[in-house]
């Protein structure tokens, strides 16, 4: 965005910066935690996947919540900042009651699970009230990459403080290095106090004055009749079923050892090198209004859905080690032409006084329904490609703690997603219209513009 004026020039910050923060808060648990719940807690993948699946839940809601009271009820920045004051508390019990455990021990499953569903309930809503908050304020939907891309800067920076972190305390012993894991929550919890005051300061959001319906929910589902956003909306369903084997299993697959089948990272510079996908996606993010506008929405989101299969087939080859790393950077393809885009055409095909709600209906669909279905499936899948670790003499090898090595065979893991995603890529590409999507694009514009002009 180039600011116009000294105002637009702090209004851009002030938005940039509640991206930042928006994410940063994300970005501090949802990475390491998967290795401290198996390193330190001893979950199978079955728990590990329940956890994340919590965001699902939070996701499912999210509509319900946010997009009511945003279209309805309260000013999006204030109920946005109480959310995140809450989430800052749940955050930081879930800290304080996960504690690893000693070898052989597996932790109590259900008050870390039960803390961080309610803690999604409060976490995800924020999600579609923050894009609505930027939506508002920028008043051209063509530039909102140029502020969402500060999300991702958020996300890389705090992932990159904790790789930082974890490798001071791995250089100190392996062991350590591991049980600081834990930690990741207690950094999510401080985020969410800095994001919560933040919101406060925010310019204000009120409800839309031209609201017609009530059930803000109920009314964007209409907007199923318009087949672009029908396509749209089942596609990212389908798509967002593969995101659970890269959001959970990626950190697992990149620190496990290769006697294990894993790629034999350090813990912490599998954190680390998990930010090359957010630095790839800044660099996309900067190109996805040029790529919309000479390529149009269709290849836009198409492209977005075939990086995922090409990053998943690198990761079931398995080597270099280089290279499997390097695929990390194919995430800024999928993040930023597939979920900004997507972002973006809803936008457009939804009439004003829904746009809150219609984000929230996609953020149902993917977030919530298509990752609920992807995290019990992702769970169920690590753990049924499970094997014994031997020797050549075909006895148990035995881990640092004493225990038998477990393995995972992860190129037959990584082909589910891949199935999925290129049936997914070839649907969208069959099925949505461009042409249409232009000009239902341009007539929504033209109505906003008649509700802004003075009588």
């Amino acid at each position: 965005m180039q600011p116009s004026s000294k105002s637009d020039g702090s209004l851009y910050f002030r938005l940039s910066l509640m991206m930042f923060l928006q994410f940063a808060v994300w970005g501090a648990w949802s990475v390491m935690i998967a290795g401290h719940m198996q390193d330190n807690l001893h979950f199978d993948g079955k728990q590990i996947s329940y956890v994340f699946g919590t965001t699902a839940f939070g996701a499912i809601i999210s509509p319900l919540i946010a997009g009511w009271i945003a279209d309805r009820l309260m000013p999006n920045q204030i109920f946005t900042g109480l959310c995140h004051l809450v989430g800052a508390g749940l955050l930081f019990y879930a800290w304080s009651i996960s504690h690893p455990v000693a070898a052989g021990e597996v932790a109590p499953f259900w008050p870390l699970w039960t803390t961080m569903i309610v803690y999604a309930f409060f976490y995800f809503p924020t999600i579609s009230l923050t894009n609505a908050i930027a939506f508002h304020h920028m008043k051209d939907s063509n530039k909102f990459g140029t502020i969402r891309v500060w999300g991702t800067i958020g996300w890389i920076c705090v992932q990159t403080g904790l790789a930082w972190y974890l490798s001071r305390w791995s250089a100190k012993g392996e062991i350590l290095g591991k049980i600081h894991q834990h930690d990741c929550l207690m950094f999510a919890a401080i985020a969410s106090i800095l994001m919560g005051i933040y919101c406060f300061t925010l310019p204000n959001t009120p409800p839309s004055k031209n609201a017609k319906n009530p059930y803000a929910f109920l009314e964007a589902l209409k907007l199923m009749a318009n087949r672009n956003f029908a396509v749209l909306l089942i596609i990212s369903f389908i798509v967002a079923i593969e995101l659970p084997f890269y959001y959970n299993l990626t950190y697992l697959f990149l620190s496990g050892s290769k006697l294990q089948g894993g790629i034999g990272l350090e813990p912490g510079t599998a954190q680390l090198a998990m930010t090359i996908g957010q630095w790839g996606e800044i660099a996309l993010m900067l190109l996805l209004w040029p790529m919309i506008r000479y390529g149009g929405m269709r290849w836009t989101i198409f492209l977005g859905i075939l990086a995922w299969p090409v990053r998943y087939a690198i990761f079931a080859i398995g080597t270099p080690w280089w290279l499997v790393v390097g695929a990390q950077a194919l995430h800024g393809i999928c993040y930023s032409f597939f979920f900004a885009g997507g972002m973006i055409a809803v936008e457009r095909l939804a009439h004003k006084d829904i746009r809150a709600s219609a984000q929230g209906l996609m953020v149902f669909a993917t977030n919530g329904l298509g990752m609920l279905v992807g995290h019990f499936v992702s769970g169920q899948v690590h753990d049924y490609f499970k094997y014994p670790v031997v020797d050549a003499a075909g006895k148990a090898v035995l881990g640092t703690d004493g225990q038998p090595l477990i393995g995972q065979h992860w190129p037959s893991i990584f082909m589910v997603p891949i199935v999925v995603t290129v049936i997914a890529g070839i649907a969208f590409l069959l099925l949505f219209n461009e042409k249409q999507f232009q000009a239902d694009s341009a007539a929504m514009t033209a109505e906003a513009e008649q509700q802004a002009a003075p009588a």
